[in-house]
């Protein structure tokens, strides 16, 4: 009972710490700058892996709603590559979506790369699905992550996090979304 009760708690804080950002009917945990650890990762995009390793009964579930890790990926101006701290950034997200080799569907992790609102339309809708692209790329090159689930497409300056300050660089990132469909 006290690792149901447990696993209910975990379940109850981590969905209490989410903030709601960018899509209407997503769940967002963003982490700025910082690189999400791989446990992070799984706690909130995979909650049902709690339950594939308990002796008992165990009531996770897969989220009704999509959710989204949001990291501020950093690249060069212009630029589609990806730097050493990029890369850093995106350890976490790799080792926990490898973890769920085989139980993920296809395009189901989409990875969405979003632009501040400098420049036009149409060449950050370029330079943003370049990046979602190199994240897609590294994450199947460094950790082993299966490219049928990922889906990389690029924003653009759409959906911009802070829409007061349109050239804000905290409008430049890179997130990805666990979907429900």
């Amino acid at each position: 009972m006290k690792v149901y009760s447990g696993l209910v708690l975990s379940a109850v804080l981590a969905v209490a710490s989410v903030t709601s950002a960018g899509a209407a009917d997503r769940d967002t945990k963003s982490y700025g700058q910082k690189a999400p650890s791989a446990k992070d990762v799984e706690t909130f995009l995979f909650p049902e892996a709690e339950c594939e390793n308990v002796k008992y009964q165990c009531l996770a579930v897969r989220p009704s709603t999509d959710r989204a890790i949001g990291v501020d990926v950093k690249f060069n101006t212009g630029s589609a590559e990806l730097t050493p701290e990029a890369r850093a950034q995106l350890e976490g997200l790799g080792k926990a979506i490898a973890a769920r080799k085989g139980k993920l569907a296809a395009g189901e992790i989409v990875i969405e790369g979003h632009t501040d609102a400098r420049g036009g339309d149409e060449l950050n809708k370029r330079l943003s699905e370049r990046r979602a692209d190199a994240v897609a790329k590294h994450l199947v090159s460094a950790y082993g992550v299966d490219a049928k689930v990922l889906k990389p497409v690029g924003r653009g300056k759409d959906q911009l996090r802070d829409s007061a300050r349109p050239d804000s660089e905290v409008n430049r990132r890179v997130e990805l979304v666990r979907t429900t469909k």
